[in-house]
């Protein structure tokens, strides 16, 4: 692995979409701050996720596609909480990655004369990973869940997030961080402003 990203890895987007979308850090900077740099990178993602099965390994072309699905996925979370149309072309995208998950649909099959329904399963390997990602973000994004999705207002944060508060009106990805880091800059403001 490339660095030390894993200690960067962020897990409060309450969605394995969303969670993805935050391995690229700090987009408030423009730029932001790739943490999936070498394909070993998404590898120990998916392995820290949950996702990862038994893949051991991807190459630089899974390495691509994973960063056009995250970014895809990313630029619709943007044009839901802005209010915005979503995009055509992350739906475009999301829809290859679908496609990919309807080629291992859910079958019922026979055993010792009892009928068993085998749930379609993407392939344990860095493809079938990613498709259960995009099937995650297209659950999202389809269905009531995008109402709860969000950016963080800390000035130096930009994490997405999924709001599951009471009241719907989390505004910071975690209240211990950019929260604090808020209700501290308003206080000082506060203070000395005459």
């Amino acid at each position: 692995m490339s660095g030390d990203q894993g200690n960067d890895w962020v897990w409060y987007g309450d969605r394995v979409c969303v969670d993805f979308i935050n391995t690229r850090r700090d987009r408030w900077s423009g730029e932001g701050r790739e943490l999936l740099r070498e394909p070993e990178d998404l590898v120990a993602w998916f392995a820290a996720a949950g996702i990862g099965g038994s893949c051991r390994a991807v190459d630089g072309a899974v390495l691509a596609e994973a960063v056009e699905l995250r970014e895809a996925i990313d630029a619709g979370v943007r044009a839901v909480v802005a209010g915005d149309p979503f995009p055509a072309s992350a739906r475009d995208v999301l829809n290859v990655w679908l496609t990919r998950a309807a080629e291992r649909p859910a079958r019922l099959e026979i055993r010792d004369g009892v009928p068993e329904l085998r749930p379609g399963v993407p392939p344990v390997d860095g493809r079938g990973a990613l498709t259960r990602i995009a099937v995650d973000a297209a659950e999202v994004f389809g269905g009531d869940l995008r109402e709860r999705l969000r950016i963080c207002g800390g000035e130096r944060c930009g994490a997405r997030f999924l709001d599951n508060s009471a009241a719907r009106r989390r505004r910071w990805c975690r209240m211990s961080t950019c929260g604090n880091r808020a209700k501290a800059a308003q206080h000082r403001r506060s203070a000395a402003a005459p």
